[in-house]
């Protein structure tokens, strides 16, 4: 393994972790203005193409502005905790999620405890959890681990169950800011829904529920399917481990150790203000979303061959979908539905060259 800890990996890339409420807010407000201008494109365009395309813009929006929340909800977006709060819940109501619930859920939960079976965001089952399911429970893990279920496993999982309303068996002390994070997100979407009606019938003379379907579930699909992808990604891989405990993790794994680096072109980096620059992330999340990938270069210098690393592709990402279906936890092997092994033990980490292995 490497020789370098996370703390010393943390003290490396230190000189990222500096805000800049510029830059930040130029994010901020370019994301906004993007959506809202993909909405009245899909209200307002004539060809139902262009309505569509819009729609699927600003479902794209969402998902960017989804990840300025994230990095708000850390205190990281700008170096003003007050304006990381008031940003935080704003860029999150277009993806109607629970601002206090996402600090439980993924300050605390994930980022603590990542890989925890159960804890966090795509945790594997075992074979013994899948067998005891009914045929319609199984049916739908099938669909969860496929590329067409990847945005329902989200929105019904982790969105609805977690980050929406604040359910008892989510938060055990009860507190008003989780009832009113609700009630704001709540409101935003009755207006948001009855604007799209108006708008629809008085502006643009059309269809209220095509311009619901078009201007709201559309995006809120895309978005779902992108923050589910890249989720996915970030913690599952045939080399990446999970664990049935926390003292097991403590044990055998650290951040570095159970994160993956997807390289993707730079490119979408920039459209997706570095959401697959992961690494760089769970070794420090006050490394602003616009610093890391500087932060990831400098991880990747030193930890080499270390880090879990692969080229973004098609193929790569379907592999992954294939062999990464249910967890053996007692001898940390990836399987298939059926109990076969689909990968290695996988607390020996490390590269792995898809190209080769296809």
């Amino acid at each position: 393994m490497k020789n370098l800890n996370t703390k010393e990996l943390r003290y490396a890339i230190k000189q990222y972790a500096k805000p800049s409420n510029k830059l930040a807010l130029f994010i901020f407000f370019s994301d906004l203005t993007i959506y809202a201008l993909a909405i009245a494109g899909a209200i307002m365009f004539e060809s139902l193409i262009l309505r569509i395309v819009c729609g699927v813009l600003a479902g794209l929006r969402i998902g960017t502005l989804f990840l300025v929340s994230h990095d708000a909800a850390h205190d990281s977006f700008t170096s003003n905790r007050m304006w990381n709060s008031i940003i935080g819940r704003i860029a999150f109501l277009p993806s109607f999620h629970n601002y206090s619930l996402w600090l439980i859920a993924h300050n605390r939960a994930h980022h603590q405890t990542p890989n925890i079976k159960g804890l966090n965001s795509w945790s594997p089952l075992s074979k013994e959890d899948y067998d005891g399911f009914s045929t319609s429970r199984k049916i739908m893990e099938r669909l969860y681990r496929s590329p067409y279920g990847i945005c329902f496993n989200y929105m019904i999982e982790r969105w609805w169950k977690d980050k929406f309303f604040p359910y008892k068996r989510i938060v055990r002390q009860q507190n008003i800011s989780y009832y009113l994070d609700f009630i704001l997100v709540f409101t935003y979407m009755v207006s948001f829904t009855i604007a799209l009606i108006y708008l629809g019938v008085h502006v643009a003379h059309t269809n209220p529920l095509e311009v619901l379907l078009i201007a709201l579930v559309i995006p809120f699909l895309v978005s779902n399917f992108l923050i589910g992808v890249t989720v996915y990604q970030h913690h599952t891989h045939e080399t990446v481990p999970w664990f049935k405990t926390i003292e097991e993790s403590k044990v055998y794994g650290s951040n570095e150790d159970v994160t993956v680096h997807i390289k993707y072109p730079h490119w979408y980096n920039l459209i997706s203000h570095n959401a697959m620059e992961h690494t760089a992330h769970h070794v420090d999340p006050r490394v602003p979303l616009y610093n890391l990938s500087k932060a990831q270069t400098v991880l990747c210098e030193l930890c080499e061959e270390d880090l879990i690393t692969m080229d973004f592709s098609l193929i790569n990402f379907l592999l992954t979908m294939k062999k990464c279906k249910l967890y053996d936890y007692g001898n940390h092997l990836w399987i298939d539905f059926e109990g076969n092994p689909t990968s290695s033990n996988t607390l020996i980490v490390g590269e792995l060259d898809y190209a080769e292995a296809a």
